[in-house]
């Protein structure tokens, strides 16, 4: 969602330190292999994923174990896929805010006990 780079860049630079899902590098690398087939070579994609690791690296990195159970209770709960579940899962038991350039998702949750927990691009 290049559309967000900014407000993406604001929050990093509004938090000291971030806690993120193992599944991030999983994410960042199928965005990245998609772009391949769009405006990214084989080499960009590389070079980018090469940079996001590093960045990713300066993060507190908790695996999926950790939230499974949980989020496949919320998601069921929301009807959210079980992927969104887990960062809302870790948002929660860590007592922090989850941020998501998911507008779609944030728009469904909506009056639920999670949307006071979420931030995202509002436009």
């Amino acid at each position: 969602m290049e559309e967000c780079s900014d407000w993406a860049l604001k929050k990093m630079s509004e938090y000291d330190y971030f806690h993120i899902l193992d599944l991030n590098y999983y994410e960042v690398a199928n965005a990245l292999k998609h772009k391949v087939f769009g405006k990214f070579t084989v080499k960009d994609s590389a070079e980018a994923f090469s940079k996001a690791f590093e960045l990713m690296n300066l993060f507190d990195i908790h695996g999926f174990s950790e939230t499974v159970n949980d989020a496949l209770s919320l998601a069921l709960e929301l009807n959210v896929t079980v992927y969104d579940a887990a960062f809302m899962s870790l948002a929660c038991k860590l007592d922090m805010r989850f941020l998501t350039l998911d507008v779609k998702l944030a728009k469904n949750l909506e009056g639920t006990k999670l949307h006071d927990i979420l931030e995202y691009p509002k436009s």
